[in-house]
């Protein structure tokens, strides 16, 4: 058994450099913000091979996916680096027609295991390395007697990269599982181009 129980530490980069068969870099990244939910619809190639009435091969590959994030709320430098939103001598944000740019993006997931009866929690960082955010709707109520918590939900379009002068398929997102939080969050920081805060001591 392999169980997702919780998710953490939603983080961003923008593409600095991506050159076909040469790697992606990233500028310095950012937390997009705290982690609420995300789910991520693959697509596929949709091709049956049939012959003597039944199906012989199936063509499935990967296409492209749609990653959508419900956020904990963005703030007003995370839209504009995420989203692509323009601001102004007068500190006022402008949605235009621009598109959004490119970024890398991530987060940890919280994976309960249970192998032979023992039970443990690990980390899987899953990081996708190319996709461009949109906020599909804008929402906003009155307040009521019950308090309802509105944040907005940010779908990708991620698209694929090819990383190395010897690959034959493009790559689109990694994972990779740790035991302990500190070293996946170090991964993730890692693959954002973040540099953690620095801890400081005393004497």
């Amino acid at each position: 058994m392999k169980a997702n129980v919780g998710m953490t530490y939603a983080v961003a980069a923008p593409v600095d450099t991506y050159t076909p068969n040469s790697g992606i870099t990233y500028d310095e990244g950012f937390v997009v913000s705290e982690a609420r939910g995300a789910s991520v619809t693959w697509e596929t190639e949709d091709g049956e091979f049939y012959g003597d009435n039944v199906v012989l091969d199936v063509a499935n590959s990967v296409l492209g996916y749609i990653l959508e994030f419900e956020t904990a709320g963005l703030k007003d430098s995370v839209r504009e680096n995420l989203l692509g939103e323009t601001k102004d001598n007068s500190d006022v944000y402008h949605i235009t027609g621009a598109a959004a740019p490119d970024v890398g993006f991530g987060y940890m997931k919280t994976m309960r295991e249970d192998e032979g009866g023992v039970v443990s929690t690990t980390y899987e960082v899953w990081w996708y390395y190319k996709l461009k955010f949109g906020q599909p709707n804008e929402e906003a109520r009155t307040k009521e007697k019950s308090v309802e918590w509105r944040t907005p939900t940010i779908t990708g379009k991620g698209s694929g990269v090819f990383l190395s002068d010897d690959a034959n398929d493009p790559d689109y997102a990694e994972h990779k599982t740790f035991s302990t939080l500190a070293l996946a969050k170090s991964y993730l920081n890692t693959k954002a181009n973040i540099s953690p805060t620095p801890i400081i001591t005393t004497t």
